[in-house]
């Protein structure tokens, strides 16, 4: 049936938003702008795919907020876009996991999942502040589910800079080949608005009440809910080569 959908999804959507090509393919192009949020595309010519991320500023006080969200997996669905679960199944540390994702896509295109290792970097020093979980593709992790067709490539990240004033940059890149009968074409089409999706949700339910106030010490951040006496991170524990979520 997945073959048959692909003269349908090249109706519905090349209608609407062809893919636009940069002049240059080693540049960011801005394809979207709308709400504060920026939605970029990028070309990597060693794949048949493109790179798509999106960024948005808003004002964070509480940064242990936006780890509390990661920690909820049952709110994925909520806020990362194409998503409709998400499951940790091991970890070598806080800061390391492995996570599955199930992912929901139009009919009558096939279930899809990724399974993923989700590592946090850290970085605190005079020229930046941030903090960045990034995705990495783990396909042979966990055995084949005949349920689901598995990506076999996907990477991403998702993080925020710190710009002053209680006020953060947050970022959410993704590249994935969802495989089966899925062209390239369509596959960049359909995560075009993930990006936007994404951040414009996570921005809203990141304020939500149950997030706030909570302090974790695994990272350095910045909160209502951090004890006074909580001693800052070394330099060794905040560098960018920290293995983390």
């Amino acid at each position: 049936m997945e073959r048959f959908a692909i003269a349908w999804l090249a109706l519905l959507l090349a209608l609407s938003c062809l893919p636009a090509h940069a002049e240059d393919d080693n540049d960011w192009k801005l394809v979207s702008e709308r709400n504060g949020i920026q939605v970029y595309m990028k070309h990597r010519d060693e794949s048949r795919l493109k790179t798509f991320r999106g960024t948005t500023r808003f004002t964070l006080k509480d940064e242990y907020a936006l780890v509390a969200l990661m920690n909820d997996y049952a709110s994925y669905p909520k806020w990362l876009h194409f998503i409709d679960s998400a499951e940790e199944f091991d970890r070598q540390g806080p800061l390391d996991r492995s996570l599955r994702f199930t992912t929901q896509l139009p009919w009558p295109l096939a279930d899809r999942e990724a399974v993923l290792r989700a590592k946090v970097h850290q970085i605190l020093n005079d020229e930046e502040e941030s903090v960045m979980i990034e995705l990495i593709n783990r396909p042979d992790a966990l055995p084949p589910n005949n349920d689901y067709i598995r990506f076999p490539e996907m990477w991403g990240k998702l993080g925020f800079t710190r710009i002053g004033n209680d006020e953060v940059e947050m970022v959410y890149e993704i590249i994935l080949d969802p495989g089966g009968y899925i062209p390239a074409w369509i596959a960049n089409i359909l995560l075009r608005d993930a990006p936007y999706f994404t951040l414009e949700r996570l921005r809203r339910i990141v304020m939500k009440p149950e997030y706030q106030n909570r302090y974790y010490d695994y990272l350095d951040l910045r909160g209502p809910g951090r004890p006074e006496s909580a001693a800052p991170l070394t330099p060794e524990e905040s560098a960018p080569t920290q293995n983390a979520l």
